[in-house]
């Protein structure tokens, strides 16, 4: 009886010792487990390919191009999806909606001019087609659609004094330089 109850209480004394099964923040069920990590998706992007120093150079100057305006392009779409939302669910008054889209265009204009101010014009270029990758319509099209046809050709034509064109569109076959540079972008190369 008395070996019976010391083995009892040895098994007790086991059952309540409390082996530590966490590491670093993860908590083990038993001491048989297996350590499992889930681990981010990560892409390889393989370096460009030049055909000549000529293209790299371009290349290159691109890449700084792409790294000051594709933040504005994001800002843009952005910027469209929450004006769509607000359009569809508060300002369903024609009168409103007009309203809310000469407001918006004024806050638009004092909170991002002063940037915008200082992008040479191969950047503006860049950034119209940057704009037409991300919202899937140029410039042309957003400016009839939110400000009228009249307002679009106004804009439209003193883009074209400038050389810049806001019915150019983005095709990621033929811009594949900027696709390339976007996807590195995404994938965290330039943090």
């Amino acid at each position: 009886l008395c070996a019976q109850n010391k083995h009892i209480g040895l098994q007790k004394q086991r059952e309540s010792a409390k082996i530590d099964t966490t590491f670093k923040g993860f908590k083990f069920p038993s001491h048989d487990s297996i350590f499992h990590f889930n681990l981010r998706e990560v892409e390889i992007i393989p370096p460009f390919k030049f055909k000549n120093k000529r293209q790299e150079k371009k290349y290159n100057q691109l890449e700084t191009d792409v790294l000051k305006t594709y933040p504005f392009a994001l800002i843009v779409g952005t910027e469209l999806k929450l004006v769509n939302s607000e359009l569809d669910s508060v300002y369903t008054d024609k009168s409103k909606r007009k309203t809310y889209i000469k407001w918006y265009q004024d806050y638009v204009y004092r909170t991002y001019i002063d940037s915008l101010k200082k992008l040479n014009l191969q950047q503006g270029r860049l950034l119209l087609k940057l704009i037409h990758r991300e919202t899937g319509k140029t410039p042309y099209e957003l400016i009839k659609s939110y400000r009228g046809g009249l307002n679009a050709f106004f804009w439209k034509s003193a883009a074209f004094m400038f050389g810049a064109n806001l019915n150019s569109s983005y095709d990621p076959e033929d811009d594949a330089m900027i696709e390339h540079i976007i996807r590195r972008y995404k994938a965290g190369e330039f943090k």
